[in-house]
């Protein structure tokens, strides 16, 4: 016994058929650099190129660098064995870096500044996070394991943020 309401425009409900017409414009071209690199022999230069820079980075101590640049390499050449090697001193390296600066990640870390001061700081939503941790009761080992990012990527904002006093470690 349900009566259905009319419908004024019947055609809003209905399904959006592809268009038949070409689109206005077409896509721009390609940068010349993009078709040097079309050739499986030119990509192949091009990342053995980038590898050696990868390893100049390394070389020179730069871990950051070196674990980017890496980590690049990875996304054209997943088996990279010289890119895969040195993302992992790269990353070892950093940790030994970032904990470093920490001291033990047996201490624990507490907010140091007031609500006025952490809102005058350009903070993002990962040391956000991670702040919400330092409550004064878990050690940053926990913090750094529990925090929901990656722990190299804790390791180093928990390090920025005792460098810049936000935090202190008791």
């Amino acid at each position: 016994m349900s009566k259905e309401a009319p419908v004024e425009n019947s055609s809003a409900f209905e399904p959006v058929r592809p268009s038949s017409r070409r689109p206005m414009s077409a896509p721009p071209p390609l940068p010349q650099s993009a078709s040097r690199l079309s050739s499986s022999s030119a990509r192949a230069s091009a990342d053995a190129r980038f590898a050696d820079h990868m390893l100049e980075r390394l070389a020179a101590g730069d871990s950051a660098g070196a674990l980017l640049a890496a980590e690049s390499l990875l996304v054209h050449q997943p088996r990279h064995s010289d890119a895969l090697d040195t993302a992992q001193m790269a990353r070892s390296e950093l940790r030994k870096l970032y904990a470093g600066r920490l001291g033990s990640l047996d201490g624990v870390p507490r907010v140091a500044i007031g609500p006025q001061g952490l809102l005058a700081l350009s903070l993002d939503f990962r040391a956000g996070l991670l702040l919400a941790r330092a409550d004064g009761r878990k050690p940053l080992s926990q913090i750094v394991e529990s925090g929901g990012l990656p722990q190299l990527d804790a390791l180093r904002i928990l390090s920025e943020l005792f460098l810049q006093r936000v935090i202190v470690l008791d």
